[in-house]
């Protein structure tokens, strides 16, 4: 029986040991982990503004340490009867500061070329984070995510 609790205290202190690092560059980087889109919206090629919902868009955005890869689906069947298509999709690698979270799109399905970026101001608070994009002084998009893990 002693050498089993020996065992299982060696167990405990090796998973502490292993989860630390990861736990405290999540603190470090608060965006680490997967995201799933609630609302947002964009200010289209005439000046009005399209929110997701009317689009009926989902999303879920995944964060390592240095990448970001998102899926964008729209449903064009209903909520009862869900019928997704694809809408947009990329992949590259991000900065943030206190106040701002760039992009740098590698791959994706929207054309734009490597080394263009998408800037965001941004409020994480708890399990939320907010996004804004601004152009030239003009409000362009403003997204609303919640973290899953």
């Amino acid at each position: 029986m002693k050498s089993f609790l020996v065992l299982l205290s060696q167990i405990f202190v090796a998973f502490v040991v292993i989860c630390t690092p990861l736990k405290a560059a999540e603190k470090a980087n608060p965006f680490i982990g997967s995201w799933k889109l609630i609302s947002g919206k964009y200010l289209d090629g005439k000046g009005q503004w399209v929110e997701y919902a009317d689009l009926k868009l989902s999303a879920i955005k995944v964060i390592s340490a240095n990448h970001f890869s998102f899926t964008t689906m729209k449903n064009i069947g209903s909520e009862a009867k869900p019928e997704l298509e694809f809408w947009a999709a990329a992949t590259g690698y991000y900065q943030y500061s206190a106040a701002d979270y760039i992009e740098y799109p590698h791959l994706n399905s929207f054309g734009v070329k490597a080394g263009e970026s998408f800037a965001f101001t941004y409020v994480i608070d708890g399990k939320e984070w907010r996004t804004e994009r601004t152009e030239n002084g003009e409000l362009k998009e403003q997204e609303l995510w919640v973290k899953l893990d």
